[in-house]
């Protein structure tokens, strides 16, 4: 596993420890999430990069993963709201495995329940080299200058993760 993976799995690890709920509490904690780029279902390269000086929210998830399904309808909400307000931006990192999880799967399943956020492809390159996600799904927050702020392993909901936004503000 690389350096930095094991790193951001290490943070995920002392927070828990911590009893910190995912929020990365002292500055010298902090976490610079590398940047990535990982293609789109609609074929556009999307790199973290390109919302620096944003909060970028990510939800690592896979159309097979019932809690993953049961948080798409308050993602979509909450994708909706950041459209209108700016205050976020929201990317599904959809998990492929080849297996359980395909393109044609996660397309078809947001396709077929009307959801219109921008899902990003990662065949392992971000959920596993780079953040050493534990599961599914996982909800991550990165500040607007690129560090990691906080994280639920696990369904959440749009209070939740509004919340998070809150608090890296």
């Amino acid at each position: 596993m690389p350096k930095l993976s094991l790193l951001v799995l290490s943070c995920f690890v002392v927070f828990a420890v911590l009893g910190l709920s995912g929020n990365a509490a002292a500055e010298d904690s902090k976490v610079l999430v590398p940047d990535f780029a990982l293609v789109s279902t609609a074929n556009e390269t999307i790199r973290l990069s390109d919302y620096r000086g944003q909060i970028v929210v990510l939800n690592f998830w896979a159309s097979w993963c019932p809690p993953c399904r049961a948080e798409m309808p308050e993602f979509q909400e909450l994708h909706d709201q950041f459209t209108d307000t700016g205050e976020a931006v929201l990317l599904l990192l959809n998990q492929i495995d080849g297996r359980q999880e395909t393109v044609e799967k996660g397309k078809e399943y947001l396709a077929s329940n009307d959801l219109t956020m921008t899902n990003l492809l990662d065949h392992g390159a971000v959920g596993r080299q780079i953040f050493g996600i534990p599961g599914l799904p996982t909800t991550v927050v990165i500040d607007a200058e690129g560090y990691l702020a906080s994280y639920v392993v696990g369904a959440t909901n749009k209070e939740t993760v509004l919340k998070m936004i809150e608090d890296v503000k």
